[in-house]
């Protein structure tokens, strides 16, 4: 008659994030972790509780992973946090290490631990004479829970595609977090600078772009954007624009060059796709060009037809704006 979760993370009281923790002693913990967490959110589970998460965990010591509400099992993913000059490894790790060794508070909660789990209680005191050591869970629990984290995560890194919630993945999060701290920044010249996303196959190429536009328009330090969107074929136009609509986000489709010109000087703040051939009219319509440094450039398939005139035509209409290329299979040797 009863389904208790292992642990629920509770934010100003609402329950955003669910744990399931297994044993590692077992066969396949993580696997039993996530198919219990699945089994909850059926209709014959605790669906009702899952209304309200965004991340769902399996954890099992020396493995964890994690996902969002309704995620099939070959999606849940590890998490590999990614480091820098400022934020180093050895940073992390000593502050995740100084909680873990940190002895328990007294407060509140103390007491009911002290109360209601008189035996865990004891054993906690009895860990604290010893260092414990760190694990992947711990790693997994400090990257993503910490409040920070977590609500950065819910707020910018979850979509629906088609009425399917989706989480970033670790390369997708790091990847949109380096591309914004770099673009939001205008140089001497007045331009930002942009550059290349070198993606595999299956890695979420497109949802990676819907969310680096949402980021793009929700950025204070960018005040008017406007992001368009190039391709190199009708097929992959139509499929980009149909991703995009159905995470929800405006988004209009140029048919022409003309068309193109229109929605440059529109005030409509919808992204705008194109393939990159509608430049050539475009310069035609409007050889002046488009001379804010508000203006990104997001890049499909960039290699092959990105680097011939198609290109120089759509440099000359944007002169100053920030190119963003994704490519999988970059061409260049040197």
């Amino acid at each position: 008659d009863t389904y208790r979760p292992d642990i629920v993370l509770f934010v100003n009281g609402l329950p955003l994030g669910i744990i399931e923790c297994k044993s590692n002693a077992i066969k396949s913990p993580i696997d039993e972790a996530i198919s219990q967490n699945l089994r909850n959110q059926k209709e014959d589970g605790i669906r009702d509780l899952y209304v309200y998460s965004n991340l769902v965990m399996g954890l099992a010591v020396n493995e964890a992973k994690y996902a969002t509400t309704g995620t099939p099992k070959e999606f849940w993913n590890v998490w590999i946090e990614k480091f820098t000059k400022k934020y180093t490894e050895q940073e992390f790790l000593q502050e995740l290490n100084n909680i873990k060794q940190a002895t328990l508070p007294n407060d509140e909660r103390t007491e009911i631990f002290k109360t209601r789990y008189a035996a865990t209680f004891k054993r906690f005191n009895e860990l604290e004479k010893d260092v414990v050591m760190l694990t992947e869970q711990d790693k997994m629990i400090y990257s993503i829970c910490r409040p920070e984290r977590f609500l950065e995560l819910m707020y910018q890194y979850i979509l629906y595609d088609d009425g399917i919630k989706k989480i970033a993945r670790y390369q997708q999060y790091f990847g949109i977090k380096k591309t914004i701290k770099r673009i939001e920044k205008v140089g001497t010249d007045g331009k930002r600078r942009g550059g290349v996303i070198w993606h595999t196959q299956g890695s979420g190429k497109s949802l990676t772009m819907a969310m680096l536009a949402q980021m793009i328009a929700l950025n204070k330090n960018i005040k008017n954007p406007k992001i368009v969107l190039v391709t190199d074929r009708i097929d992959l136009n139509d499929q980009i624009t149909d991703t995009f609509k159905k995470c929800k986000i405006d988004v209009v489709e140029a048919s022409t060059g003309k068309h193109l010109i229109d929605l440059l000087n529109s005030s409509s703040d919808a992204v705008i796709t194109t393939i990159i051939n509608k430049f050539k009219a475009a310069v035609a319509k409007a050889p002046e060009g488009f001379t804010s440094s508000e203006i990104f450039v997001l890049i499909d398939e960039g290699h092959r037809s990105q680097y011939g005139t198609f290109n120089v035509k759509m440099q000359k209409t944007f002169p100053n704006a920030c190119f963003i290329a994704f490519t999988g299979t970059p061409l260049m040797k040197s």
